[in-house]
């Protein structure tokens, strides 16, 4: 559905009405860019695909892999280009084995957030198993929060698909990791997927989510520009400024031209009507 200016406006005003949410409404005119939708072209010329980032209006980034060849020189990078790195993706594995490092890094980079993007297959089977992901999540949060960092968990749709006892991952998720160590990454075409309405599903749990992806869903389920698909930003960007969220990233897995398409993105959030 396409986001109306009136639509669009109209959450920004409800956000800053807000006390607690009156600081977030002028997050989502830094808007952020999860680097994923970018990172073949990191690859090849990474400076170069920093600087063409922010030259479309990104404000903010959130690393994932690729960090650069020296990471002091990548956050000397990103203020030359006047860019943040308020979150940064670590694999699940890292954080348990080794989390004091990936804190270091956040550090350097100047993050405040640092995120599990994914668990392997195989760790995720029983309740049993996400009980334990559930009970390390709190010993990393809690690391984290010593650190100066928050740690937040970022969904895809196998957290809602029923377990074998016809419990929801993301129930276990709620209910057995503390609020005080651990939020929340909500990734919208993810949870669409999982056949969960992000905008109630963002109000239902307000004290939780820090974090949002905003990604787009074609018809035939694919990826797609902000715009092109089926998801309602405009409920989204209002139920996220009433619960609590402070960065917005644009985001897309797959794309043909990945900078054609950011730059897609960015123009709706900013001119649609």
């Amino acid at each position: 559905m396409a986001l109306s200016r009136r639509d669009f406006f109209l959450s920004i005003a409800v956000g800053a009405a807000m006390e607690t949410t009156a600081a977030y409404g002028r997050d989502l005119r830094k808007i952020g860019l999860q680097l994923y939708t970018v990172r073949d072209l990191l690859k090849s010329d990474f400076e170069g695909t920093l600087r063409n980032v922010a030259l479309l209006g990104y404000r903010e980034v959130e690393f994932v892999g690729v960090l650069g060849p020296n990471v002091r020189r990548t956050r000397k990078l990103l203020r030359s280009l006047g860019l943040t790195a308020p979150s940064l993706h670590f694999d699940y594995t890292s954080l348990l084995k080794n989390a004091g490092a990936s804190f270091d890094t956040a550090a350097v980079l100047g993050a405040r957030f640092v995120v599990c993007p994914w668990l392997d297959q195989p760790e995720r089977q029983t309740v049993d198993d996400w009980k334990r992901i559930c009970e390390n999540l709190n010993v990393i949060g809690e690391l984290a929060t010593r650190s100066g960092l928050t740690l937040a968990y970022h969904n895809h749709d196998f957290e809602f698909v029923n377990l074998a006892d016809g419990v929801q991952p993301f129930d276990l998720l709620f209910s057995r990791t503390d609020e005080r160590f651990v939020k929340f990454e909500l990734d919208v075409y993810w949870a669409t997927k999982g056949k969960v309405d992000p905008s109630t599903f963002l109000k239902a749990h307000p004290s939780r989510f820090r974090l949002v992806h905003l990604k787009d869903m074609a018809k035939d389920g694919s990826f797609t520009e902000l715009g092109n698909g089926t998801i309602d930003f405009g409920r989204i960007v209002d139920a996220s400024f009433q619960s609590g969220v402070r960065h917005f990233f644009v985001e897309q897995d797959h794309s043909p031209d990945p900078m054609r398409s950011i730059r897609a993105s960015i123009a709706y959030l900013r001119t649609s009507r």
